[in-house]
């Protein structure tokens, strides 16, 4: 393949990908306080009542087998988690 311009190995910060707008990663709190806690993915939204809830999608490290496992849980257990897709400078793949 052809460049008309000289292109380096090392990518310029213009072209980095834009941060995710809509947080969908998060921490779901467990029962215990001291369990770690769920890394899910949230699928959607709905309301009950005055709360909110989300349906989320989140490996059980407890279950048997793949431990795949989707439920609602109530806003007040999750934690948002901030997803930057562009690596820092010093990271090695």
């Amino acid at each position: 393949m052809f460049y008309s311009a000289p292109v380096g190995m090392n990518p310029s910060s213009f072209d980095r990908w834009p941060r995710y707008e809509r947080v969908r990663f998060v921490l779901v709190k467990r029962q215990h306080r001291y369990e770690r806690p769920w890394q899910g993915f949230i699928v959607d939204w709905r309301k009950t009542g005055r709360r909110w809830e989300a349906l989320v999608t989140y490996v059980d490290d407890r279950a048997e087998g793949s431990g795949v496992r989707t439920d609602w849980f109530p806003d007040s257990q999750l934690r948002p988690i901030e997803v930057d897709p562009n690596p820092p400078r010093d990271a090695w793949f």
